[in-house]
């Protein structure tokens, strides 16, 4: 069965441009698309990136998973959930700018960023708005790095924190 991801919000694009950002994600996703495979599969073929990426790939319902008997014990097999996506969607210049400056941005300038959001919103959450203000942020940049981050997510107009899995 074929399943396209319908893209229509401009800040999905953020997600669907970091899952295959690096060769590594490439990589996992691509013995994704070929059936379901077991944890300690990925793990093995991929090291330890493939569980951050299996964890980034969930947050954005890239992949689903299911329970497998191996000879050893129970584990998560996953593959991808989607064959495909259909982008339809417009932005402006400045939102484009926005946008890929939130792709683009270096992995210590993220982390950074990603670390001020999570002192902001502490463990109850807050309010995106609050959290745009304090950091003199756009809404689609803050959306932006939501969407980019795996510790983190939203939750109507709060942004909350995501328990380590």
């Amino acid at each position: 069965m074929k399943r396209v991801k319908l893209i229509n919000d401009p800040a999905e694009l953020i997600s669907l441009f970091r899952a295959i950002d690096t060769p590594a994600r490439r990589a996992v996703l691509t013995t994704l698309a070929e059936g379901w495979t077991p944890l300690s599969q990925l793990m093995e073929a991929h090291g330890e990136d493939a569980l951050d990426t299996i964890h980034y790939y969930e947050k954005f319902k890239l992949v689903e998973s299911r329970w497998e008997v191996t000879s050893v014990r129970p584990e998560k097999a996953y593959r991808t959930f989607y064959n495909g996506f259909q982008i339809s969607t417009s932005l402006t210049f400045d939102d484009a700018r926005e946008l890929l400056t939130v792709v683009l941005m270096s992995e210590d300038e993220f982390e950074t960023q990603e670390a001020r959001i999570l002192e902001l919103i502490g463990s109850k959450g807050l309010f995106t708005g609050d959290v745009a203000r304090e950091m003199e942020l756009t809404p689609l940049q803050l959306k932006g790095l939501i969407r980019r981050s795996t510790k983190a997510d939203f939750k109507g107009h709060y942004i909350i924190p995501l328990d380590e899995q």
